[in-house]
């Protein structure tokens, strides 16, 4: 019995000796692995990290991005760079439409016959010739215009026209992101500014000469901030399309006007006619540019 119970002592020992190697030679490898390992994972993770960092710049690739160099060597306060958003605003018009055509030539002969009384006759072609009579800006005032058609016995269609909107990034000197920032403004108010002429000459409230002044207002206006702008595009090391865009824009605009200044100022038809038409072309104008910018 005592043999028996060292021979199980002396079992013990060695097994407990065997397990004990066993558990170093496992931390041993252990340790080697884990740094081996630990590496590994680093040079997995590391590259990850640095991709996303240099994704992560904050910019929406989406946004149309214009940069717009300065024209002095040396840098000062007035000089610096700075990044910002600006925002051309989306714009709709409800049109009165008076008539679609298939034909083209059937469209021509209507709107020219809308034009002699004082109408648009602008043909929007989207498929069908849709000759337009007048715009407006708020949907119930078109609304409204098509009751009072439908009254006398002339019917017509309210025809929604909307444009795009764009959100852009510019990289610019301060003075140089005021300028393109109230551009847009300028543009949109003298635009819709137009609207409010139309209505005063046909209420009355204004004369075709004081309608006609006030065109050449706006045009004078559109001119100066045209030729700002110019240069700016002309200092340019790139043909970037946002800002050559915006100098097509205006530049279209003022030939747009000057058709309307290029009537007798007496002719209250011929004028209220042209500048209904011109209301809705500049529009047209706008929704080129924007899809143009935004594509």
């Amino acid at each position: 019995m005592r043999y028996s119970r060292i021979k199980r002592n002396q079992t013990k020992k060695r097994y407990a000796t065997f397990l004990l190697v066993v558990l170093l030679g496992f931390a041993v490898i252990y340790v080697a692995f884990a740094g081996t390992l630990g590496k590994f994972v680093s040079n997995l993770i590391l590259p990850l990290i640095s991709s996303e960092n240099k994704n992560n710049t904050g910019n929406n690739d989406d946004d149309p991005v214009l940069t717009i160099p300065d024209t002095t060597e040396e840098p000062s306060k007035d000089t610096a760079k700075v990044t910002e958003t600006l925002k051309a605003n989306a714009l709709t018009m409800y049109a009165i439409q008076m008539n679609a055509f298939s034909d083209k030539s059937n469209a021509e002969a209507f709107a020219q016959e809308l034009k002699s009384k004082g109408g648009a006759g602008y043909i929007l072609d989207d498929g069908f010739y849709r000759v337009i009579a007048i715009g407006f800006k708020n949907e119930q005032d078109a609304k409204q215009v098509r009751e009072e058609l439908k009254a006398d016995g002339i019917e017509s269609h309210v025809y929604k026209i909307a444009t795009a909107g764009a959100n852009m990034s510019i990289t610019a000197t301060r003075d140089n992101v005021s300028a393109i920032s109230s551009a847009y403004e300028l543009w949109e108010e003298k635009y819709y500014s137009l609207e409010d002429i139309i209505l005063n000459l046909d209420k009355g409230n204004i004369s075709s000469s004081e309608a006609y002044n006030n065109i050449k207002e706006i045009k004078t206006e559109l001119e100066a901030k045209r030729d700002q702008l110019k240069e700016l595009y002309d200092n340019q090391n790139n043909n970037n399309i946002v800002l050559a865009g915006l100098v097509t824009l205006y530049e279209n605009s003022c030939l747009s006007l000057d058709k309307i200044l290029s009537i007798n100022s007496m002719d209250k038809v011929a004028i209220s006619s042209e500048i209904k038409y011109t209301y809705v072309d500049m529009l047209m104008q706008y929704m080129d540019y924007m899809e143009q910018i935004t594509k």
